[in-house]
């Protein structure tokens, strides 16, 4: 009997929507998956005089679902390649550079990561890079998912809580191949997750960075990355789709709770100006620094296993604390990032790690 225990999911990048690979090379931890293949259904419509269901045919094949992890530090980024925009790594310390006291990442090579949401398409067929998602099931061969591409990745972030984050897919075709063996990598220091007392959420009173200033009263924050696409079919003699076009605008929905403390935020959703935010969580575990140990610096974002992200401009759209009986008063809200002229970009993404790249 299969057990979810012997699941695996692993990726690879491809050429394009209709590039189909045997192979995956970049593995992830997951918590879990609903990845399905779907056969949409036409049933005729003709009047026969029967009252019983019509004939049906075969319609569009295609794929897709969620992949729910808890973020791997050295797995996370081809998730965030693959829906924000192409990674731009910078190697901080070579291999076998790390200094004296390194601990259990001496030797290793420290990348930091930026992703920054792409303006331009991958080519004519798909806006987003395409990626090949292999999903082992722990029984015979393994489903590839074809031509995929991440249209949502949602970061979760609860108090008392480790850190979560669900990523969306689309897949043009989905077939069974053999089975790739896994790797060990994801069961090292590094694979670590984040856990809730290792973030820091800043919120600044106007778009500047020197305002920024760490706020306490977040007792849960969701970070929401969409980039709506759509299938397109054509009459190409196949049942699948032949192109992902975006079919709308791409956002960061921002929601949270907070502990009712005050009415700051209150005030910036009725001035209704944009804030900038600054969201970021690290392991500051001593047994897992990276690169040179004299160079730490967890203000910096230096040295540690860790993802962060730039709101230049947040815009509180929602905001509501009601009395529900006896109880503590809690706020929530939503807002959003809005593209910002100055900077060029309405969010970035940084992470630092021990992989080189994404991009193969």
């Amino acid at each position: 009997m299969a057990s979810g225990t012997g699941g695996q999911i692993a990726l690879i990048k491809a050429n394009s929507i209709g590039h189909q690979v045997d192979s995956a090379n970049l593995w992830t931890n997951f918590v879990s998956e609903s990845m399905e293949h779907t056969l949409e259904e036409l049933e005729e419509g003709s009047i026969t005089g029967r009252r019983d269901a019509p004939p049906s045919h075969k319609g569009i094949d295609f794929g897709g679902g969620d992949i729910v992890m808890e973020p791997n530090p050295n797995a996370i980024g081809v998730f965030l390649n693959a829906a924000v925009g192409v990674d731009a790594p910078t190697l901080i310390t070579d291999a076998g550079s790390t200094g004296a006291n390194s601990t259990t990442e001496a030797g290793k090579p420290y990348f930091q990561h930026v992703f920054v949401p792409r303006q331009t398409a991958h080519d004519s067929k798909s806006f987003l890079e395409p990626y090949g998602v292999m999903v082992y099931r722990d029984v015979g061969s393994a489903f590839m998912f074809d031509g995929s591409i991440f249209t949502g990745l949602e970061f979760d972030f609860q108090a008392g809580q480790l850190a979560s984050v669900t990523a969306t897919a689309m897949s043009r075709t989905v077939r069974r191949i053999e089975r790739i063996a896994a790797i060990n990598s994801l069961v090292s220091s590094g694979g670590r997750p984040w856990v809730w007392d290792m973030a820091s959420i800043e919120v600044s009173t106007d778009t500047t960075s020197a305002n920024l200033a760490a706020n306490a009263n977040f007792e849960q924050l969701t970070l929401g990355i969409e980039v709506p696409h759509e299938g397109v079919v054509l009459l190409d003699g196949t049942k699948n789709y032949a192109e992902f076009q975006m079919n709308g605008f791409r956002r960061m929905n921002i929601s949270g709770t907070l502990s009712f403390a005050s009415h700051a935020e209150y005030d910036a959703f009725i001035a209704y100006e944009a804030r900038r935010m600054r969201v970021t969580i690290q392991n500051v575990n001593s047994a897992l620094t990276l690169g040179n140990i004299a160079s730490l610096d967890a203000a910096a974002f230096l040295g540690y296993y860790g993802i962060r992200f730039h709101i230049p401009s947040m815009k509180y759209l929602s905001f509501s604390a009601p009395v529900g009986g006896p109880n503590r008063i809690t706020a929530s809200f939503t807002a959003k990032a809005e593209y910002d002229d100055t900077i060029g970009e309405m969010f970035r993404v940084e992470l630092n790690n021990v992989t080189s790249g994404y991009d193969a």
